[in-house]
């Protein structure tokens, strides 16, 4: 005859190794934009709500950038919001709570997401995170003129790093991604390099070409060669001007 004394250590253990399977399963899939509740628009042209889960439905309002919506429903499909001819970014219809209507799940992120405004009263957005480290070098580089100094300058986020570089008058900027998709970056992208133009509208980045790895773009004013680089499981940001 076996004692209850004698069988509660075993299933004392076997609900313990249960709760940590519950763990796991939860950190790997927890993380899924659509395994979260909540989530944030990251579109700074907004997020337009469809009459129903197709883009050639009728569109009924928008939720502004920094919104946030609850999922009630999420439907699978093939469907693609389209950049530019040859460049599309992929996500499924969610239905928010409370919402007679769909949204495209590209324009949303699970991601903890710093909303705010620059000096001149444009809403950006921040997917980088905390900045958790900075330094800066200078590099005497030779020419046929002889040596000339390099300055370089690097800022470590959660989500990425931020390298400066100053030389000879032109200046590179590079940001390397990680942790987040390219739906986000794309958003990232535009909410840096993007605009006010006039009567408040917002200049966005122009979608060039998508040649093998890289998404090419024209950017405002002086910025040049701006475009994603999908590269060994991260993506790279990058362009340069000069004065």
């Amino acid at each position: 005859m076996i004692h209850l004394s004698q069988t509660l250590p075993t299933i004392m253990k076997n609900c313990l190794t249960l709760i940590f399977v519950i763990l796991f399963i939860h950190s790997i899939f927890g993380q899924n934009p659509e395994n979260k509740t909540e989530l944030c628009v990251i579109n700074m042209l907004g997020s337009k709500v469809y009459e129903k889960p197709t883009f050639k439905s009728k569109s009924l309002t928008e939720f502004k950038v920094g919104e946030n919506i609850i999922i009630e429903n999420i439907i699978q499909t093939d469907d693609q919001m389209e950049i530019g001819n040859g460049f599309s970014l992929a996500g499924n219809w969610i239905k928010p709570m409370n919402v007679n209507g769909y949204v495209f799940s590209s324009d949303l992120t699970d991601k903890n997401v710093e909303i705010g405004k620059s000096k001149y009263g444009q809403t950006y957005i921040n997917l980088l995170g905390k900045l958790t480290n900075k330094k800066e070098e200078e590099k005497l580089i030779k020419t046929e003129n002889g040596e000339f100094p390099k300055y370089f300058e690097y800022n470590y986020y959660e989500n990425g790093t931020y390298t400066y570089t100053a030389w000879d008058g032109c200046y590179n900027h590079v940001t390397e991604y990680k942790n987040l998709s390219l739906n986000e970056v794309y958003h990232q992208m535009v909410s840096d390099y993007g605009g006010i133009m006039n009567e408040n509208e917002l200049w966005t980045p122009l979608f060039l070409e998508k040649s093998g790895n890289f998404i090419k773009f024209e950017g405002e004013g002086a910025t040049e060669d701006l475009k994603i680089e999908l590269k060994d499981g991260i993506i790279l940001v990058s362009s340069y001007d000069c004065t």
